[in-house]
C-alpha cells in the first residue's frame, strides 16, 4: 500500500469513527426541536470527487461538513466545506490539495417525509494548491483560488424526526482564472449523516 493510499484509509476511517460516536452523543435538545417551522441542518460527508480529464490530477476522495438554513420545510440555504488531497496524474508525485467552499440553493420535495428527495443549486470558490514532493522540501509551486458553480439531486433517509443519512450525486464547474473558455467539469459523488432541528 503507497502512503497516499495508507493516508487516504486513515482519513476514511478517522471519519467513520467521528460519525459513529457523534451519532451516539447526539444532544437531545435535537429530539425536542419538533417537526414544524423554520429550523437548521448539519452534518459531515465523505465524497468521491471524478476531476475533468483537463485537469490532470487523480481522482480521490475527501470529507466535508455542511450547514443548512431552512427558511420553510421545501426551501433551504444551505453552505458546505470540503478537502480532497490527491496527486498529479503525470507521476511526478506532486501533492495537488483542494479545498472548496459552496453556498447554494436547497429544495426539498418531500420535506415531511421518511424518504426526502431534494434539489440543490448554488457557487462558491475552490482552493487548489500544488506541492514539490516531500523528498524536494514540500514547497508550494502553485496556490490559486477559482469560482465554482454545481448542481445536484440527492435523497435524505430519516431514522426518526431528527437523524439522516444523506446520498447525493452532480457535478461543479470550475473556472481557472474566471475564464469560461477553461471551465474544468467535475462529477462529486458523497454520503453522510445529518441532523434536523425544527423545519420539517
Amino acid at each position: 500500500m503507497s502512503d497516499h493510499e495508507e493516508v487516504t484509509v486513515r482519513k476514511t476511517l478517522g471519519f467513520a469513527v467521528t460519525l459513529l460516536v457523534v451519532s451516539v452523543v447526539a444532544p437531545s435538545a435535537a429530539q425536542a426541536a419538533g417537526r414544524s417551522g423554520p429550523g437548521f441542518e448539519f452534518g459531515g460527508y465523505i465524497f468521491r470527487a471524478n476531476f475533468d480529464n483537463e485537469s490532470n490530477i487523480e481522482n480521490d476522495e475527501g470529507l466535508g461538513a455542511r450547514f443548512g438554513w431552512m427558511l420553510t420545510p421545501e426551501h433551504e440555504i444551505e453552505f458546505s466545506i470540503d478537502r480532497v488531497s490527491t496527486e498529479d496524474e503525470f507521476g511526478l508525485g506532486l501533492d495537488v490539495d483542494l479545498t472548496t467552499f459552496k453556498a447554494g440553493y436547497l429544495y426539498n420535495f418531500i420535506p415531511g417525509g421518511v424518504v426526502s428527495p431534494f434539489f440543490t443549486v448554488g457557487g462558491g470558490a475552490q482552493k487548489i494548491s500544488i506541492s514539490e514532493p516531500a523528498l524536494f522540501g514540500g514547497n508550494v509551486t502553485t496556490e490559486e483560488t477559482d469560482p465554482m458553480g454545481f448542481a445536484a439531486f440527492g435523497v435524505r433517509f430519516y431514522i426518526g424526526d431528527v437523524f439522516h443519512f444523506r446520498v447525493d450525486g452532480g457535478a461543479q464547474a470550475i473556472l481557472p482564472d474566471g475564464d469560461l473558455d477553461n471551465t474544468l467539469v467535475d462529477g462529486v459523488f458523497s454520503g453522510g449523516v445529518g441532523w434536523t432541528i425544527g423545519g420539517r
